[in-house]
């Protein structure tokens, strides 16, 4: 839809916009939001063996790999932070809150900011094991969050941006004492144990089929298509709002991070002139169609490997059909319908 840190924004931002880019996202969800992603349910054999397990993957500790973690290579995965977020001392917010002095301090720590209520209701400090849950995946985390950030799957580069951001402070928080990382490794194998678990065996007959949680289709770009006609521009451009953060929609209004986005739909990949887009974003050669639309939109590193966009994409067929209408309606010649 748009370039790495640009149309994948647009989606970041239309699914829910995300900070800029790898620990953009990050930080700027630590700070704002995540959630986890789902496991499929297995059929039951014969229609009644015992289920697999069925919850949540268990977050791996970072607190034993603190001491030992690179502050420098976790300033540099946050310098693309810097889009939405501050880290020097007293310096003022942006779309996100200025980070320094976080760790350990109060989640909606930075006064006067207009933190989420998803952020904001938690009441207890920025612990390290708090930071590394929301890292994985905000989400999950802080349910409700505005944070479309996927999250940071490697337990290494969550050590290394904790550890930066423990050294934005006057006083640095204290390393975890090694009770702390007993108590943190102890919690990581109970929950481990817990979804290894089996579920109860189903006592009725049902067909494997009947049982089983359908995982998502591969492409379903199709069905999105099939549902643009009857989709609500008005809905799209709801969801589409929080995406200002990094593109604008009016003819000839200037690019912000990301490209304006005016008469993208037909248009080709890299369809601002003057925008520095990605190599992902330019090395496609076909229009943004309809069926593009709809492949991007789901999941933008699928659509486009090697793009700057973290956000992990709009899951709802009915969600992009709405999107992918209100985007037809910004053209002075709207491509027709399918």
């Amino acid at each position: 839809m748009a370039s790495s840190l640009e149309l994948n924004k647009i989606i970041g931002a239309v699914l829910v916009a995300g900070l800029v880019a790898h620990l953009s996202g990050t930080l700027a969800g630590m700070l704002v939001k995540p959630h986890h992603a789902e496991h499929e349910a297995a059929a039951v054999e014969g229609g009644g063996g015992a289920a697999k397990p069925s919850g949540p993957a268990p977050i791996e500790p970072v607190s034993a790999l603190l001491a030992s973690a690179d502050p420098a290579k976790g300033e540099t995965t946050a310098k693309i932070c810097t889009t939405c977020h501050t880290f020097g001392k007293g310096e003022p917010a942006k779309v996100g809150p200025n980070l320094f002095g976080i760790v350990g301090n109060k989640h909606a720590h930075m006064e006067g900011f207009a933190y989420s209520t998803a952020i904001s209701s938690i009441d207890k400090p920025w612990g390290y094991e708090e930071l590394n849950h929301f890292l994985t995946n905000p989400r999950s985390y802080a349910p409700g969050t505005k944070m479309g950030f996927a999250g940071l799957p490697k337990v290494q580069d969550r050590a290394n941006v904790i550890a930066y951001l423990r050294t934005l402070a006057d006083t640095p928080l204290p390393l975890p004492t090694q009770e702390e990382i007993d108590a943190a490794n102890k919690a990581y194998e109970d929950a481990k144990a817990a979804a290894e678990a089996p579920a109860p065996s189903s006592s009725s007959a049902a067909p494997a089929a009947e049982t089983q949680q359908a995982a998502a289709p591969a492409d379903d770009s199709d069905q999105v298509v099939g549902m643009i006609a009857s989709a609500d521009p008005a809905k799209g451009q709801a969801a589409a709002k929080i995406c200002t953060t990094c593109h604008t929609f009016d003819k000839g209004a200037p690019a912000r991070v990301g490209p304006n986005l005016y008469g993208i739909v037909g248009n080709v990949h890299a369809h601002m002139e003057g925008f520095a887009y990605s190599n992902a974003m330019k090395s496609k050669t076909g229009p943004w169609d309809y069926k593009a639309l709809a492949q991007f939109l789901r999941s933008p590193k699928d659509y486009a490997p090697g793009t700057k966009m973290t956000f992990a994409g709009i899951k709802k067929p009915e969600d992009r059909a709405a999107v992918i209408a209100y985007l037809r309606t910004l053209s002075d010649n709207p491509v027709p319908l399918p």
